[in-house]
């Protein structure tokens, strides 16, 4: 039984026209005359007698789940008796119907519209040549293309940014005044630059579009439209021609632009030159490999807009352009969604859904393929480990270049750096002597990379840390309720939207996903930030690289972070580290001072975070992935090559069987990257072609001239075993966090670590013996951790069971 859901929202009109109107589309009926084609016996009904026995027949649904259409269509395929007898009939909700069908290899299959918002029953059946009925019904459950499907209550405010992707302006779907303005005017408003506004037409809840077509073309550079004037007349002389299948043909491309659950979409394929001036375009999949990529971009937005389309003729990234392009030049066809760009927004959930209808709309528009594959960016990649770990299925396998293993955790050590960092800076000020005046000396306890050469962005001098230089600046984006990016307000200006049209946003993470963490009286969403009982520079103090004064000088002074509701707004210039929203003590430094106070979380918040699948528990990875990264830690990046292995360790941790699936490959530079990709690329579509295992679906690591240093299952090890170092580990140095200093494992998924009495500390050899701690520090111990300290020799007190 497929449980009904009933849709909230209307449909946008035309969003269910399959194509184009002005492309020629070339399907095959489904007549007699295919069914005996398809047969390919003759039959009583084709002109010849045979008894028959009786017959099943089959109806399926290729597009989505029955319970997750979409947009009114879905294509269906029909199996049934090779003896089948003449025209099938079609029902849709006791209607009668005639969708255009084509033979798809033993079954026929096309795009079944109509369907009406909430279940519908889809019925096939034909009489066999005893003159019984034979049938099949299938229950559909339709929603919006608008959405939602499943991802919750749709946010508003919400800007539309079709225009800035070259889409035109949104549909007015209401006059109430809800959603972006519409104006008569054709210009184009962006974040930057405003333009003359005429009549307000209305409002657009939806941000929706109409489907269009266009057409492009490669110049060896990058991509052109054809030229608005001469059309198709002639090829441009800047054509560029590739080799496929053998043959030399135009670098021409299709593209699809929509919009589907309020964000934008591209579809784009290799398409054959359109031809003479007058030739209307035609739909042509002939140089389709059959073969799918999912693009999907990275980033950490706070939501409250749509984010603009891959677009060919501009909007393209120089790596990404590079990728997509070779990629398309292989035959594979590319399908992205602003919603699946983390820059736009950080909600998995509505990620989820935004791939699962957009991946729906490709199969009804062009056809099912034989494989989708991810690929995609920093927080384009964590959608490929978190999407094989919610939704099964949607891809089948990918490539998560720099990635980490979910963004959620990282805000664990992420929240430290602004901590440590200020208790750096205050410990300089008052002794210009003091040891933390070396920037390389600061990784002791932050754990990743520091640097006495790389430029600091802050004081445009050498000497860094990758908290500076990778993070700086994240924090307050995602915990400070009251920052705000300051290109919104220009968005609302330049859109024409009430000048107090964001006046109640909180701009959190946490708040963004409000329906998932839900909220406090006061409309503040709970936080897992915590961080009670950490001992910061524990590892260092074992390892004799501070003493026990520093070590406990640091606990007592780095405090914490405040609650959302005290939070003010944060002046970048002139507290670049946003002291003013952090719990400190002007006595911490004295041992009879009063220690700065420590956040704990919100154990609802925790839970949130894994029931909604914003957490990579390592419980499933089903699918292969070539996780590809240059090694970036010199320059101090944020995408640091710990992550790969804190994937791999929640995978043995969680499910050791699953860790075969993913394998690491390290680049020395990262100009090298796009030819990796495409290397990984390959070997993917040899695993899934062949399904059998490449012997290039191995840990490997390259050198400057992308060369393979070495290869095998050996490579990595002294990581995350007790073997010697492999040649990789040892040519690649694997940097660690402020709370792998503090005890926790390079797993770094602990929000709420279970707590321990500082006796129990004291007794238990926490303490190296040669700290030698006296009366007074341990009393100072106690007060800076009157709760205990952290014993990560147990999991997130936070996560659910079953989790």
């Amino acid at each position: 039984m497929v449980k009904t859901v009933q849709a909230s929202q209307s449909k946008i009109e035309d969003w269910s026209v399959p194509f184009n109107h002005s492309e020629a589309i070339a399907m095959t009926a489904w007549n007699p005359t295919a069914a005996c084609a398809l047969a390919a016996i003759v039959l009583a009904g084709c002109g010849g007698a045979v008894h028959l026995p009786d017959r099943k027949i089959s109806l399926t649904v290729l597009s989505s789940k029955p319970d997750e259409v979409s947009g009114g269509d879905a294509r269906i395929a029909v199996s049934a008796a090779a003896d089948m007898p003449g025209q099938m009939r079609f029902r849709l909700n006791g209607q009668r119907i005639d969708p255009p069908m084509a033979a798809a290899g033993p079954r026929m299959e096309g795009v079944v519209s109509g369907l009406a918002d909430g279940r519908n029953t889809l019925e096939v059946s034909y009489t066999d040549h005893g003159g019984r009925e034979v049938s099949a019904a299938l229950a559909l459950t339709n929603h919006p293309v608008t959405g939602p499907m499943f991802s919750g209550p749709q946010q508003q405010p919400f800007v539309c940014r079709t225009q800035e992707s070259g889409l035109g302006q949104p549909l007015v779907d209401n006059p109430d005044g809800i959603g972006h303005p519409v104006f008569e005017a054709s210009g184009v408003a962006t974040s930057d630059v405003a333009t003359p506004r005429g009549r307000l037409l209305g409002h657009s809840r939806y941000c929706a579009i109409k489907t269009q077509i266009h057409y492009f073309y490669h110049t060896g550079e990058g991509f052109k439209p054809f030229d608005a004037v001469k059309g198709y007349a002639t090829p441009p002389a800047d054509l560029k021609t590739i080799t496929l299948n053998g043959a030399s043909v135009p670098f021409v491309v299709r593209v699809e632009a929509g919009t589907i659950n309020r964000f934008a979409y591209t579809i784009a394929m290799l398409a054959p030159f359109p031809g003479a001036a007058d030739a209307t375009p035609r739909f042509d999949t002939t140089a389709w490999n059959r073969k799918l990529v999912y693009w999907l971009r990275g980033g950490v937005g706070i939501g409250h807009q749509q984010g603009t389309a891959i677009w060919f003729s501009s909007g393209m990234r120089g790596i990404e352009r590079q990728i997509i392009s070779r990629v398309l030049a292989q035959g594979y066809a590319v399908v992205n969604s602003s919603g699946n760009e983390a820059g736009v927004h950080y909600n998995m959930r509505l990620a989820e859904e935004t791939a699962t209808m957009t991946k729906e709309r490709f199969i009804k528009a062009v056809g099912q393929p034989a494989f989708t594959i991810g690929i995609g960016g920093s927080g384009g990649a964590v959608q490929q480990y978190l999407f094989a770990q919610n939704r099964p299925g949607l891809l089948d396998a990918g490539i998560p270049v720099q990635s980490y293993p979910d963004m959620v955790t990282q805000t664990i050590p992420v929240a430290d750096c602004p901590l440590l960092e200020q208790y750096f800076s205050d410990e300089v000020a008052l002794d210009p002597a003091s040891p933390w005046k070396s920037w390389t000396r600061r990784a002791l306890i932050e754990g990743s990379n520091a640097s006495d050469t790389v430029v600091n962005p802050l004081t445009d001098k050498p000497g860094s840390t990758e908290c500076i230089n990778g993070w700086q600046g994240a924090v307050p984006t995602v915990v400070n309720p009251v920052y705000k990016d300051p290109r919104y307000d220009l968005v609302a200006q330049n859109y024409g939207y009430p000048a107090d049209v964001f006046a109640k946003v909180k701009w959190t993470h946490w708040n963004d996903l409000a329906n998932i963490y839900g909220t406090d009286s006061a409309g503040f969403a709970p936080s897992p930030i915590d961080n009670v009982g950490v001992q910061y520079g524990l590892g260092a103090l074992a390892a004799g690289q501070i003493g026990k004064d520093e070590f406990l000088r640091i606990n007592a002074c780095v405090g914490s972070w405040k609650e959302a509701s005290q939070f003010v707004m944060w002046d970048s210039a002139a507290d670049p580290f946003d002291a003013r929203n952090m719990q400190r003590s002007a006595t911490c430094r004295d041992p009879a001072g009063q220690p700065a106070p420590r956040r704990a979380a919100d154990l609802s918040a925790v839970r949130a975070a894994y029931t909604s699948g914003h957490v990579f528990t390592g419980q499933r990875l089903d699918i292969p992935m070539i996780d590809v990264r240059p090694y970036l830690e010199p320059v101090l990046n944020m995408h640091n090559m710990r992550q790969a292995f804190s994937v791999r360790a929640r995978l043995f941790d969680a499910n050791r069987a699953a860790a075969k699936n993913q394998v690491i490959w390290l680049t020395t530079a990262a100009a090298d990257q796009p030819a990796h990709v495409i290397d990984a690329l390959g070997v993917l579509d040899s695993y899934l072609s062949t399904r059998t295992v490449p012997a290039q679906f191995t840990d490997s690591c390259f050198d400057a001239s992308g060369a393979a240093i070495a290869a095998g299952a050996s490579v990595w090890d002294g990581i995350l075993n007790q073997q010697p170092k492999g040649a990789c580990s040892a040519a690649f140095a694997v940097h660690a966090s402020s709370r792998m200093v503090a005890g926790e494992s390079v797993k770094g998924d602990v929000f709420k670590c279970k707590l321990k009495p500082v006796a129990a500390a004291l007794a238990d050899g926490t303490y190296p013996q040669a700290a030698r701690f006296s009366a007074r520090d341990k009393d100072w111990l106690e007060r800076i951790f009157p709760q205990g300290v952290c014993d990560y020799r147990f999991a997130d007190q936070g996560r659910p069971a079953r989790w």
